[in-house]
């Protein structure tokens, strides 16, 4: 039977304004107005990208990406500005990303041998701690693996995967992860059903499976404020984490992409976030000290 989960899109009018900025940062960001929370569990999947995985320490990042780039990360900030209905405000400043390899629009224009590794961090109330980590290679076609070799090396790693598909000289391998575990069958797992309110007897469905593409809810680990939340942008309801692996071949240049993204942590660092903004908004306000 299809499970079938439900959400309102109406407002609310205790609703919150938020202001988001971002630029390009040369120094780290940091968000006092958070406290880091601990108690992080380690993730209960296998996966890494080059030893790493989300919810490790920034510290073994920030080490990974000096091994191998002399030249300092690229970090890009995020500042919000929320504010009440009452008018009290919140600020927050953090390092979203932090980056190296990149070759610039040029580069990417040229298709550029290359090899980008970002990473999507979460904020101080996580320890800046990674949440997603993507890696994208560019490599000559003759000196890249053949997409078999590299699927029997993932397969060697990690077993066989929730999905595969081949088309010509594109591959994608997805290794996805449930609250119940692996996922064996990404593609035959059952159906569920979300039924969105649209207010005036009105409702829409969607139909989606656990840690799939395509469904109607966020595929966005990084945090970003919204009050209320609705049903429809909780971050991947029930999906622990994919790793997806895709290989493109060309003539000249072959490209491969690595993604991995854990969901089930950046809910736990949406809540706590929200939890600690939600907290300063209803706090006590002093007074202000202008020259009237």
């Amino acid at each position: 039977m299809n499970s079938v989960l439900s959400g309102s899109c109406r407002t609310s009018s205790i609703a919150l304004s938020a202001i988001i900025l971002l630029g390009a940062a040369s120094g780290s960001a940091t968000a006092d107005n958070l406290q880091e929370v601990g108690g992080i569990e380690a993730r209960p999947y296998p996966y890494r990208l080059l030893g790493l995985r989300p919810g490790d320490p920034v510290d073994d990042l920030a080490e990974l990406l000096a091994e191998r780039s002399e030249a300092a990360p690229t970090q890009t900030e995020r500042r919000l500005r929320i504010q009440s209905p009452q008018g009290k405000a919140f600020d927050l400043r953090y390092e979203a990303t932090r980056e190296i390899g990149d070759v610039g629009m040029q580069g990417r224009l040229a298709n550029a041998p290359q090899d980008d590794i970002t990473a999507f961090l979460a904020t101080e109330a996580f320890g800046k701690r990674p949440l997603a980590l993507f890696r994208v290679l560019k490599v000559l076609t003759e000196e890249a693996p053949e997409p078999a070799a590299l699927r029997a090396q993932m397969e060697e790693l990690y077993g066989q995967p929730s999905m595969a598909e081949m088309q010509g000289q594109s591959m994608t391998l997805i290794y996805a992860w449930g609250t119940d575990g692996f996922i064996a069958d990404l593609e035959g797992q059952p159906v569920q059903t979300f039924v969105e309110d649209l207010g005036g007897n009105r409702t829409s469905e969607r139909q989606f499976r656990t840690c799939a593409a395509g469904g109607p809810f966020n595929t966005s680990v990084e945090y970003t404020f919204k009050s209320p939340r609705r049903a429809e942008d909780e971050i991947m309801p029930d999906c622990v984490a994919t790793y997806e692996i895709t290989y493109q071949g060309g003539p000249e240049i072959s490209t491969i992409k690595f993604a991995l993204k854990d969901y089930e942590l950046a809910r736990l660092h949406q809540a706590e976030t929200d939890r600690q903004i939600m907290e300063a908004l209803s706090s006590p306000t002093s007074q202000s000290d202008m020259d009237l």
